[in-house]
């Protein structure tokens, strides 16, 4: 596959939220000082002292402290290269990524699979990494399409090796994902988080527990997609599946009951009290159960009280969450609750959302600030952007926000009030014409 360079396409700032690094595996334990870069070759036992702080460097996300190792690495192989160097190209390529040094890194993992190519093969599953990390890198870059292209090409690799349903190509599909959701094609984002569950299926069968991950990174897709019925499919799922190998009344069934509680706060609005109540009596059928688990779901309870209104049992519930998790020394629960939190806000469809019309669209932001009281209700809602080309839509934001119900800020375990609390959205709208000629 011949790489290309085209134009870029406009930055989709929800979409980047997904993007992550890289991996290289190394061992962050042994970190030393990055050194200076080398006059002169470098031997290949120093090359292998840096190549440990590199990697040492980018595990722990240092990206600006591993580039001299790394460039310095390439640079000594100039003539005489190492088994290794397409790997120090990738490296190099990964790190000037997240510097965003965008033309570098493309050229260094460009090159490094020319490499691979030439010596094993255009279906080498040396390639798999080499072509995500491209494609990763055209998603840091905005070029969604040539992302596309580069992690195609590195998941056929990985099913002409490992099965056309492997599971392990499902970071893959993730990153498919995330440059169609960048394209703004979510028909096609979509499609690849159903493949993603559709091959654990084909792999583990249905019922079988290892398929329970794969539902929930589904379910949670479908959440911010705004697809609340087809998350709750899934977690409805997943539910069934824990039950059958659990038990109707094992503490395992309280993580996915707090998903279709939560979902059923935000779609009936506390209208519909089974799933809560099957909490409430879960919790009391599992006293002993880990304090995470009981401080998450007695939170959600008194999530359920504040939207219904019932502001006393909202706080005692509260108060339980805040000492079950006290309990729970691998979550701080100072900071969980250190602020507001939505309850059940659901953003209002911009015209691209509905679809109105076909045409360029872009993002926009649209920044809300406010007050909530003790009782979890905002005031004094004001737009903080001053976007013109998104002014009916901030109001209807700012309409919206004051419908919302938050779960308060606990101090101690009692809810207090949190003055200046601030909200970012990003939002898609049309390109108006004065931008389609600009572009």
């Amino acid at each position: 596959m011949r790489t290309t360079r085209a134009t870029r396409i406009p930055l989709a700032a929800a979409a980047l939220a997904a993007f992550g690094a890289w991996p290289l595996s190394s061992d962050a334990q042994d970190l030393v000082e990055a050194p200076a870069a080398v006059d002169g070759p470098v031997s290949a036992a120093p090359r292998a002292d840096l190549r440990r702080t590199r990697d040492a460097f980018i595990d722990i996300r240092d990206y600006s402290a591993a580039l001299t190792p790394a460039q310095t690495i390439v640079d000594a192989q100039r003539e005489q290269r190492d088994p290794d160097y397409p790997a120090d190209l990738a490296a190099l390529g990964l790190i000037q990524s997240e510097l965003r040094a965008t033309e570098d890194a493309l050229d260094h993992l460009v090159a490094a699979i020319e490499i691979v190519e030439t010596a094993e093969g255009a279906t080498s599953p040396t390639l798999i990494e080499y072509y995500r990390g491209l494609g990763r890198t055209y998603i840091k870059g905005g070029r969604y399409q040539e992302a596309i292209v580069s992690l195609e090409q590195a998941q056929h690799i990985s099913q002409r090796h490992l099965g056309l349903f492997n599971v392990e190509q499902a970071p893959l599909l993730d990153d498919i994902t995330t440059a169609y959701l960048g394209l703004g094609d979510t028909v096609e984002a979509r499609k690849m988080q159903v493949e993603r569950l559709d091959n654990a299926i084909r792999r583990f069968g249905p019922g079988d527990p290892r398929v329970v991950p794969y539902r929930y990174t589904l379910a949670r897709y479908y959440e911010q997609s705004r697809l609340p019925e087809s998350a709750r499919e899934q977690y409805e799922e997943v539910l069934k599946t824990e039950e059958t190998r659990l038990g109707s009344g094992n503490a395992g069934l309280l993580a996915p009951l707090r998903e279709l509680v939560a979902l059923d706060l935000l779609v009936a609005q506390a209208a519909d009290p089974e799933r809560r109540d099957r909490l409430v009596a879960l919790l009391e059928q599992n006293r002993d159960a880990i304090p995470a688990e009981r401080g998450l779901s007695l939170a959600l309870l008194g999530d359920w009280e504040t939207v219904a209104g019932n502001t006393a049992a909202a706080r005692d519930y509260y108060r339980q969450a805040w000492m079950a998790l006290q309990a729970n020394p691998e979550l701080d629960a100072a900071a969980y609750f250190g602020k507001p939190t939505m309850i059940d806000f659901v953003p209002p469809l911009s015209p691209v959302d509905r679809a109105e019309r076909t045409r360029p669209y872009t993002w926009a932001e649209i920044a809300l600030e406010f007050d909530v009281s003790a009782e979890g209700l905002p005031l004094d809602v004001r737009v903080a952007t001053r976007d013109q080309q998104t002014t009916a839509l901030q109001s209807r934001y700012s309409r919206r926000l004051r419908e919302t119900h938050f779960r308060p800020r606990l101090v101690d375990g009692e809810a207090v009030a949190t003055t200046n609390v601030r909200s970012t959205h990003y939002v898609r709208r049309y390109v108006n014409k004065d931008e389609e000629e600009a572009e």
